[in-house]
C-alpha cells in the first residue's frame, strides 16, 4: 500500500471527504447550468459561519478560507488532496491511512431545488467526477454514492450504476429525506438494491442542507448549536427508523453505518429504544424483537479519535461497532494526527484498536484488511 507511519496498525478510514476534481460542478450539462447556479447560491446562503468556510485550517494546513466567488463553484480553497488524488495519497501516507472511503458533499443533492430530474443529474455528475478521481488508485481510494433520494426509483438505479460500473462500496443518505423518515416504504427499493449488491447504507448528516425539513435545529441560530445538534439527533432519528421502523427486519442482509455523530450516544439510545419496545411492542408492528437486536451485528458508527466514550461503548456493546474516521479534510478534523491520537491512547486495548482502525470498517464495506 505504500503507507508511511501507520503506527503499527492497518488502517481503513471509514469516513473521509473529498474526491471531487476541481470545478466539477461545471461538468453539469448545459441544460442544467442555470439550475446549478441557483443551487450553488442556496448553498452559499446556507453554510455561513463555519470555521474555515467548512474546510480544515490549522498551522499544518494554512490557507485562505473564503467561499469561491465563481457562480459555478462553492468550496473555499481546500487542501490539494481533496481534489487531486496524488496529493491525497501523500496525505494518507502522512496520516497513516492505507485505504480511505470517501464521502461526497452533504449539501442536499438528494433533493436539489425540489426538482427530481435536476437532483438525479446533479448526483450523476458528482458520482462520475468522483469515479474519475478514485480511478487513480482504486485499491486505496474508495467511494460511496450520492443518490437523488427524493425519487427513490431513480436513487436505486443510480446506486446500481455506481456499484456495477464504478465499483463504489456503499451509498450515503441524509438522516431523513425532507418530510419522510428513512423507514418510509418508498425507500425500500433503495434498501433492496443495497442489500442485493452487498453494500452498506451510510447515514451522514444532511440535517442542515438547503431545502431540508429541519429537525431540532430550527430552534437555534448559531452554527455551533446547529452543527452540534444535527448529527447526533439525526443519527438517533435514523437508527429509530432502521430498527423500530422495520427496515433492518425487512432487509436482514442490510448493513448500516451512522457516521460523524460520535459514539457515546449509542448505548443510551439502544437501551431506551429497547425499554420502550418492551413496554409498548404493539406500537412497533414491523419488528418482533428488541430494536438493539437488529442493529447489533449489522450496525456501525464512527468515533472521534480523542472521544472519551470509546471504551465505554465497547464495554457496553462489544468491540465490533466503532470505526476510525479521519473526517479529512473538514474544519473539525484532526489532520494530520487522527491516527496517531487514537493509536497512542492507553484506555483502548490493542485488539480494540485493530478492530477500530480496520477490522470493523472491513466488515462494513466488505473490504479486505490491508
Amino acid at each position: 500500500m505504500g503507507r508511511v507511519g501507520g503506527y503499527g496498525y492497518p488502517v481503513i478510514d471509514a469516513d473521509g471527504h473529498g474526491g471531487e476534481p476541481a470545478k466539477w460542478r461545471s461538468r453539469i450539462p448545459d441544460a442544467n447550468k442555470t439550475q446549478m447556479i441557483e443551487y450553488i447560491r442556496s448553498m452559499k446562503a446556507t453554510y455561513t459561519n463555519l470555521p474555515g468556510g467548512g474546510m480544515h485550517i490549522s498551522d499544518a494546513n494554512p490557507r485562505e478560507q473564503q467561499m469561491s466567488d465563481d457562480e459555478l463553484d462553492f468550496e473555499p480553497e481546500m487542501r490539494l488532496g481533496m481534489s487531486e488524488p496524488a496529493a491525497r495519497l501523500e496525505d494518507m501516507d502522512l496520516e497513516g491511512i492505507d485505504v480511505t472511503v470517501m464521502f461526497p458533499p452533504g449539501s442536499g443533492e438528494e433533493w436539489a431545488l425540489g426538482d427530481a430530474k435536476f437532483a438525479a443529474q446533479l448526483c450523476r455528475t458528482l458520482n462520475d467526477a468522483r469515479a474519475e478521481y478514485a480511478a487513480f488508485a482504486p485499491d486505496r481510494l474508495k467511494l460511496v454514492a450520492k443518490l437523488p433520494m427524493m425519487e427513490p426509483t431513480a436513487a436505486a438505479e443510480e446506486l446500481e450504476r455506481c456499484v456495477t460500473e464504478h465499483g463504489f462500496v456503499g451509498m450515503v443518505t441524509a438522516q431523513h429525506i425532507l418530510d419522510r423518515n428513512l423507514d418510509h416504504p418508498s425507500f425500500d427499493v433503495v434498501w433492496s438494491v443495497a442489500e442485493r449488491l452487498n453494500v452498506p447504507v451510510c447515514v451522514h448528516g444532511g440535517g442542515q442542507a438547503p431545502g431540508q425539513v429541519p429537525v431540532a435545529i430550527d430552534r437555534f441560530e448559531t452554527r455551533l448549536e446547529k452543527h452540534a445538534i444535527t448529527h447526533p439527533f439525526g443519527a438517533m432519528l435514523a437508527l429509530t427508523s432502521f430498527t423500530v421502523g422495520g427496515v433492518m427486519a425487512r432487509f436482514p442482509g442490510l448493513r448500516i453505518a451512522l457516521l460523524e455523530a460520535g459514539a457515546g450516544w449509542l448505548p443510551f439510545w439502544l437501551e431506551r429504544l429497547d425499554e420502550h419496545w418492551e413496554l409498548m411492542p404493539e406500537q412497533a408492528p414491523q419488528i418482533d424483537a428488541p430494536p438493539s437486536s437488529y442493529f447489533l451485528g449489522r450496525g456501525y458508527l464512527s468515533c472521534e479519535p480523542e472521544e472519551k466514550s470509546v471504551p465505554i461503548v465497547s464495554a457496553a456493546l462489544g468491540d465490533e461497532i466503532i470505526c476510525y474516521a479521519s473526517d479529512y479534510c473538514h474544519w473539525d478534523c484532526a489532520f494530520p494526527n487522527s491516527v496517531k491520537i487514537l493509536a497512542d491512547r492507553e484506555d483502548i486495548t490493542d485488539a480494540q484498536k485493530r478492530a477500530i482502525f480496520a477490522g470493523n470498517a472491513a466488515k462494513l464495506y466488505n473490504l479486505p484488511v490491508p
